[in-house]
């Protein structure tokens, strides 16, 4: 089977650094999407580099809003390929719509900010699915993969960013049991601990190209028989840097590694419980405590903890 991947949100952040991993490491033809044409002409040139896999990237400027864009998309890509076996949604404009909004509440908060984390994230994984999945099931194979947040189970930065990636984990958890007959498998992958891009610098967070080999890691290493058990599951990176053993660059000791693995038990741990929203005697101070995490929950939405956005302004 051809290995043909189609990554939205790819010219920065996750999106990226997952389009350039199945490309250079893994000999992807991946249609890298987003609205800025020049970025992802610049990632398809970056991918040809030392690349010895013949993996390429082809730019396509699409946006997400727009359905019949991304129906005609999804139809150019069948024409040319005949076959897609991944389909990873990584596009999501929350973080850069709440970004200026640090410190207020939601009730002090534009609209847009909560119509930016569904509409490019959520509804935009939705329509992409939607186009994707009659190949995939023609094919009687193919894994789509949602990129979400831990903020779908504990409060982190703003009301609409909880309420988005708690969707974005119940719409792959849903599609994996209509696609199951099919031999179609959905995932959600969680980062731990935050990410280092171009929007957000968290303290010790996961790169985008580690991100992407946890991806490749799925689509690669992962048997059929792994593949249907995780489907309609949340999975962490350093569960799956653990078990199919990839590291981050510049961890030549992998004491980064180490620190996502063990990293990824606390976070599953906070995964098992009851939700949050189901415990009323349960603060996220003791969540703090609890899991000793690099920051405290209760500083999610102060505007110090905002700092690590700055970046995002670059991108309004």
């Amino acid at each position: 089977m051809t290995k043909v991947a189609i990554v939205t949100g790819a010219s920065r952040g996750l999106g990226r650094g997952i389009a350039l991993t199945l490309a250079k490491e893994e000999g992807y033809i991946v249609y890298a999407t987003a609205r800025n044409k020049k970025a992802l002409e610049d990632l398809a040139a970056e991918a040809t580099v030392d690349n010895a896999t013949g993996g390429v990237i082809h730019a396509c400027a699409l946006d997400q809003k727009d359905d019949a864009a991304v129906e005609a998309f999804v139809g150019r890509v069948a024409a040319e390929q005949k076959t897609i076996k991944l389909l990873v949604n990584s596009a999501y404009s929350g973080l850069i719509a709440i970004a200026p909004h640090f410190g207020k509440s939601f009730w002090e908060r534009p609209l847009s900010v909560y119509d930016e984390a569904f509409d490019v994230g959520v509804r935009s994984s939705y329509v992409m699915s939607k186009f994707v999945a009659p190949l995939m099931v023609a094919q009687q194979q193919g894994l789509i993969i949602q990129t979400s947040s831990t903020g779908a189970f504990h409060y982190a930065f703003d009301v609409a960013y909880g309420a988005a990636h708690s969707a974005m984990d119940r719409l792959t958890a849903d599609m994996a049991l209509e696609l199951k007959d099919h031999k179609v498998n959905a995932i959600t992958l969680h980062p731990v601990g935050g990410c280092q891009t171009e929007v957000v610098s968290f303290p010790g967070g996961e790169s985008a190209v580690y991100v992407g080999r946890a991806v490749a890691a799925l689509a690669e290493k992962a048997t059929e028989a792994e593949l249907t058990q995780m489907s309609g599951q949340v999975v962490i990176t350093g569960e799956l840097s653990k078990k199919y053993n990839f590291s981050d660059d510049n961890d030549p000791q992998g004491e980064a590694k180490k620190a996502k693995i063990e990293g990824a038990k606390g976070q599953r741990s906070m995964m098992e419980q009851v939700q949050f929203q189901n415990q009323q005697q349960r603060t996220l101070d003791v969540y703090d405590t609890d899991n000793g995490l690099p920051f405290k929950f209760t500083d999610l939405n102060s505007p110090m903890f905002g700092e690590m956005f700055a970046g995002a302004k670059d991108f309004s």
